[in-house]
């Protein structure tokens, strides 16, 4: 059987739905978990197979559901998902398995695998991970009104409705409309949303399940260490304040007085270092959403070109307190250090759960961050990593803390704790692996029907197999400096290395110039220009293979229901789906969505994003809440980074299965990379199993080389010194 197969998954009597409304000290924001071990259910919910919506509530305040006095219905549906014949469904499933295992009197344990996510299925056609939203686009459903906001917050919220706290007795009128009017609603319109939207196949539920699974098993923290770095956070935001306003003659006293900043920077920089504050150059985020920056606006981007570029070797003769003013803007802007404050909100008895969103990067698939954002931690770590844990932990002053090492700022040394803050229980150690250069790698396996991509997979396999041959990084510095590989140093290599992060996807300049920034790195216009042109020049492969996607995509558009292939790639155009809308085929069989794709005139905006009066011709599509636009390079990066996700997702999947998942259960996982816990004793053994599984592949990944990078630490580091065992 292909669990990849397009088709109606689950038949209708296979499916029960439920929706859980819920009563808890505790604010939401803490976290699905942290707000279900303190939460009552209150209302249930459920619907069976095509039946009438029914609903269950408890009768006063305070109560919570008990499994005795639910439908016999429902119980026999349970009965049903117990023995593997059926399955529940809910919208944002994750928050009602938790509500129903916490929230809940004597209810029977809902694993991972009893339940899908409806919301997972509307995000992977295109659709806002929104009920009511999805249901207008998908279901034909009615917008919420107000009021069903306001009975949530009259008989849910721990602050009430207007300071009024309500109960099934107070307010026995809006009771009645809260259980029978729109909780039942909500099931209807998840229902709609279900039947509207192309089934995910038994395949994707699978990878589901496992990411689920991580979720409920979380992950734990050093408290100790959390709960010293938030108080050095909470003292480091009043220090920065002082020292913004000591910087500036009182001109700027808060990371938040953007306008201010940029007041005071510009007469201090020279020419290129203004221009990077007003350019206005388009920007691919991690979703594939293209933005453009208004002038003047410090974006993570903006401060990493302006701090490369004053630090410069040419830039000795600017004012000292321009760096240390954008480091500040840097980090307390990030609000990176607030993380710790996160943790401590939303652990429960030390473990940090409920970390990760499936689907939620709606148009690649890979899964999203929530909650403290592991996605996003630092790639790099402190040189006095273990003093400055020590020091934490050991409650020294925040003066003692900033002076422990070198002279990096607080704000940063907080910033590269976070991922140190993450544990094994003890006696334990984490495994993990990450994968090498997987997105550099999938970018020419994915058309390696073309010379040039054919020879670059050769040398990913030819330095697999001798780790002294020199890697592409090094080749890429020696092709654009104009030297033999013998003579290519480690900083000349990262020169290397950024050009290809930045270009495989048909970056330009601008990509260029943000991506060697985060590096450390500064490029001209000039100079970036003659690497990007180099790098082009010598890899024609790249932009041919996104001229071919265009073109099969174009070709699927005037063809609808045929198929056609660029690569490894297929596309077809479905008019009557969703509005109109493009499946594209990954090499797994899983398909992305491009909803309610077509040609569109736009405005032509200047610089000031004020229409010119004149319009061109777009390809858009429709995504989440808004219009995105389309072009070649965003299909590239798309596919390549959907399918180092299909890797990924499989691979937990695999572990998820695989019978070392008792002795070895995966705790995190990060683009690239899997981290496991296990004994001390069982870690070689967790080491070489994790080697295998990462670097297996699949049916479906024939020809693509992979490999991996495993470490054995006491915790979660970036640290290349003594942390191993």
């Amino acid at each position: 059987m292909n669990e990849r197969e397009p088709g109606d998954t689950f038949a209708p009597d296979q499916l029960g739905w439920l929706d859980f409304e819920t009563r808890s000290p505790t604010d939401i924001r803490a976290g699905t978990y942290a707000y279900a071990t303190d939460a009552d259910a209150i209302i249930c919910s459920y619907a069976i197979s095509d039946g009438p919506v029914r609903s269950v509530a408890v009768p006063v305040f305070p109560a919570a559901l008990h499994w005795e006095s639910m439908p016999l219905a429902l119980q026999e549906h349970h009965a049903r998902v117990i023995a593997g014949e059926a399955k529940w469904a809910a919208w944002n499933a994750g928050f009602d398995r938790a509500v129903w295992n916490y929230s809940t009197i004597g209810f029977p344990e809902m694993q991972p695998e009893h339940i899908i996510d409806v919301m997972a299925q509307a995000v992977a056609s295109g659709l806002p991970p929104d009920l009511s939203m999805a249901a207008q686009i998908a279901g034909g459903g009615a917008k919420k009104d107000k009021a069903g906001s306001e009975l949530i917050a009259l008989f849910c919220t721990p602050k009430g409705l207007r300071g009024v706290n309500g109960t099934p007795q107070s307010h026995a009128g809006q009771w009645a409309q809260f259980r029978d009017g729109y909780a039942v609603a909500d099931v209807e319109a998840m229902r709609a949303v279900f039947r509207g939207t192309r089934q995910l196949p038994l395949a994707e539920w699978r990878e589901y399940w496992a990411m689920e699974a991580i979720n409920q098993r979380g992950i734990g923290i050093d408290l100790a260490l959390v709960e010293a770095a938030a108080k050095l956070a909470e003292e480091d935001k009043t220090r920065s304040r002082g020292e913004l306003a000591a910087l500036t003659d009182g001109v700027v006293t808060s990371v938040d007085h953007v306008a201010r900043i940029v007041a005071w920077l510009l007469p201090r920089l020279p020419a290129e270092g203004r221009a990077i504050l007003t350019k206005r150059e388009e920007e691919v985020d991690e979703e594939g959403t293209i933005t453009r920056p208004a002038k003047h606006q410090l974006t993570r981007k903006r401060i990493e070109r302006l701090i490369a570029f004053v630090n410069g070797p040419e830039m000795g003769h600017l004012d000292t307190g321009i760096d240390r003013v954008l480091q500040i803007r840097r980090y307390g802007g990030s609000k990176t250090p607030a993380k710790f404050a996160r943790m401590l909100s939303q652990h429960t008895d030390g473990i940090l759960r409920g970390q990760y969103v499936f689907n939620g990067a709606a148009q690649t698939g890979r899964a999203s961050s929530k909650g403290v954002q592991i996605h996003n931690l630092a790639r790099d770590s402190l040189k006095h990593e273990a003093d400055l844990i020590i020091a934490a932990t050991d409650g020294i002053s925040y003066d003692q803390f900033s002076s422990v090492g070198d002279d990096t700022p607080v704000a940063r040394k907080l910033s590269l704790l976070i991922r140190p803050a993450f544990v094994p229980q003890v006696d334990n150690v984490f495994v993990w692996s990450d994968w090498a250069q997987i997105e550099a790698r999938v970018l020419p396996w994915l058309c390696d029907h073309m010379p040039g991509a054919r020879e670059r997979l050769e040398i990913f396999r030819a330095v697999d197999a001798d780790p002294s041959v020199p890697d592409i990084y090094t080749r890429t510095a020696a092709q654009l400096s104009g030297l033999s590989i013998a003579e290519v140093t480690k900083p000349i290599r990262q020169r290397g290395k950024v050009a290809e992060l930045a270009l495989g996807f048909c970056g330009g300049v601008g990509a260029l110039q943000a991506m060697a920034a985060g590096y450390g790195m500064h490029f001209s216009d000039e100079e970036a220009q003659k690497i990007v042109d180099s790098w082009r020049a010598a890899n024609p492969w790249a932009q041919a293979f996104s001229r071919e996607l265009w073109e099969a995509m174009r070709a699927a558009m005037a063809n609808p229901h045929d198929y056609f292939k660029a690569g490894r790639v297929g596309f077809c155009f479905l008019p009557g789906y969703l509005g109109g809308s493009l499946l594209c085929e990954l090499p797994s069989g899983r398909c992305l969505t491009y909803r309610a794709i077509r040609w569109q005139d736009v405005d032509v905006l200047d610089e000031d994003d004020k229409p010119t009066g004149q319009k061109q011709k777009e390809m858009m599509y429709s995504r989440a809440y808004g219009r995105v636009k389309l072009w070649p390079g965003v299909l590239v990066e798309n596919f390549t980074q959907a399918t180092a996700a299909d890797i990924l997702r499989g691979t937990l999947e695999r572990l998820h299965d695989n019978e070392a998942a008792d002795w070895m259960p995966v705790r995190l996982h990060t683009h690239d990379e899997i981290l496991c816990e296990c004994t001390v004793a069982d870690a070689d053994a967790a080491e070489h199993e994790l080697k295998w599984v990462m670097r297996e592949g699949f049916d479906w990944s024939k020809g693509l080389p992979i490999m991996s990078e495993e470490t054995i630490a006491y915790y979660y580091t970036k640290d290349e010194g003594g942390h191993g065992l």
